[in-house]
Formats: structure tokens, C-alpha cells, sequence
């Protein structure tokens, strides 16, 4: 039995407005969106595409809107099980990004989705976990963040699959580490980069300025790798990269097999 995952950060939103284009080059089972708005309007236009929603989780403010992380599923091929969010750990620079956020109207803590999925006429289950980390970190912050699914993780005796939008562009070497010490393996590795670098206009103030530091160094700023899927107890069948340029990040499709 086969079955194919999307991870899509969909720019606040912004890109869902071309998901059905996403979704039709792909076809995928389950869909993990990373910065989407979560009011009931959005999550049911989404679930018009064919798709049930299993759980979404806030992580920010913005524009006077909540975006988070949200997980969709056909549900011809899966039942929803149960689901759990996940507290991330704040980097500094998070702690005085929450002041501020505060100070203008509201925060929310980032977190990780956790959804336990069952394959329908089966015994098979796997769970699931939708991952947006701290974009204004260290590396080591972020590595943090991963290793505060490991309680959750190490209880699971069905297959696992990690996905999402990690802000990890650089410094692979301690994320290898880490992802392999829970014998976890990548099924993005044939992906090279996956973000688009966005118009100068949809950049705040902050933005604005690390992209005049990034034109010094155009090649390597546009070949950023931020978004992985990472998994266990699985086989990986294979993973594309999709060229629609709707958002910030490129959508990717992994299309995974149950081990016999």
C-alpha cells in the first residue's frame, strides 16, 4: 500500500489561494500546511479541495490574523485517530518577539502537531508531525525545538513521519546528527533547496533588511533548503519538488510504502 505526503508553507496564507493547482500536480494523502490562517472559513475552504481536516495548531499573530500549522487527510484512505500539540521552547530572540507581539495585540506559542492516522481495512497506523520552527533563531534553538518531539516519538511503535517548514538552511551536519540518533532518515535528501525568494513588498521591516544583507550573496541565498521530510519504519519511494511558485517555499511530495 502506498500513499503520498505534501509539506507546503503557504506564505500567511497567501498561497491557498493556487492549492487546488498544488494539489491536482500531485495528488497527495495526507497535506501538512506550515503559516496558514486558522479562522473555520480558511480550514473549510480547504477541506472543499477533498481533503478532511485532522487538527491545526496556532503559532503567531500577523496582519490581525492567527496563522499556525494545519494537517489534512483523505479519508478514504486514512481515519483520524487523535492529535497533540507539541510546546516548542522559545530562542531568545523569540522571547523579545513575543513582548512585541504582545504589546500589539496578541501570541501565540509556536508549536509542533502531532496526528496518529489509521489506514483504513488495515492494522497500519503512523503518525504524523507538522513542523514550522522558529525562522529568528540559532541553529542550536532549532535543534532544540526537534529534540522536544523526542519524548513523543520514542513511545511510537508505528512508522513516523516529520515534516514541515524548519528555517534550517545551513549547518546540516548537527541536524543529520540529531534526526539519525532517532533513526530517522530523509526523504528530501534529493531536494537541493526549496525556497523562493519573495518580492521585496511581502517582506516586513526586519525581512526587509536581511534581504539587503542576502543580494551580497545572491547564489547562495537563493538556494536555500528549509522545508525536509524526514521518517521511520518506512519505505521512501520517492520525493519531488514542485515548480509553482505560490508562495515563499516550494510544495514537496513524498510518496512513502508500509514496510511488509
Amino acid at each position: 500500500m502506498e500513499f503520498s505526503l505534501l509539506t507546503y508553507n503557504v506564505l500567511f496564507n497567501r498561497a491557498c489561494r493556487e492549492l487546488q493547482t498544488v494539489i491536482s500536480s500531485s495528488q497527495p494523502d495526507i497535506i501538512c500546511l506550515q503559516e496558514v490562517e486558522t479562522n473555520d472559513k480558511n480550514l473549510k475552504e480547504i477541506e472543499k479541495l477533498g481533503y478532511k481536516l485532522a487538527d491545526y495548531s496556532n503559532s503567531f499573530i500577523k496582519f490581525g490574523n492567527i496563522f499556525g500549522v494545519a494537517t489534512f487527510y483523505n479519508s478514504a484512505m486514512f481515519g483520524f485517530a487523535e492529535s497533540n500539540r507539541i510546546n516548542l521552547p522559545k530562542s531568545f530572540t523569540e522571547i523579545f518577539l513575543t513582548f512585541w507581539r504582545v504589546f500589539r495585540g496578541g501570541n501565540k506559542p509556536r508549536t509542533i502537531l502531532e496526528t496518529n492516522f489509521q489506514l483504513k481495512n488495515t492494522t497500519n497506523q503512523i503518525t504524523v508531525f507538522n513542523v514550522h520552527l522558529t525562522p529568528f533563531a540559532t541553529n542550536q534553538a532549532r535543534l532544540n525545538q526537534i529534540k522536544a518531539m523526542a519524548d513523543s516519538m520514542v513511545k511510537k511503535e508505528n512508522p513516523i513521519l516529520i515534516a514541515g517548514d524548519f528555517n534550517y538552511p545551513y549547518g546540516r551536519k548537527k541536524l543529520e546528527e540529531t534526526v539519525a540518533e532517532h533513526d530517522l532518515k530523509e526523504a528530501t535528501a534529493n531536494i537541493p533547496y526549496s525556497f523562493v525568494r519573495k518580492k521585496l513588498w511581502q517582506y516586513n521591516l526586519f525581512e526587509k533588511i536581511l534581504s539587503l544583507v542576502a543580494r551580497l550573496f545572491p547564489q547562495k541565498f537563493d538556494q536555500m533548503k528549509n522545508d525536509y521530510i524526514f521518517y521511520k519504519g518506512l519505505r521512501c519511494i520517492e520525493t519531488k519538488l514542485v515548480d509553482l511558485e505560490f508562495s515563499d517555499h516550494f510544495p514537496i511530495v513524498s510518496k512513502f510504502g508500509f514496510l511488509e
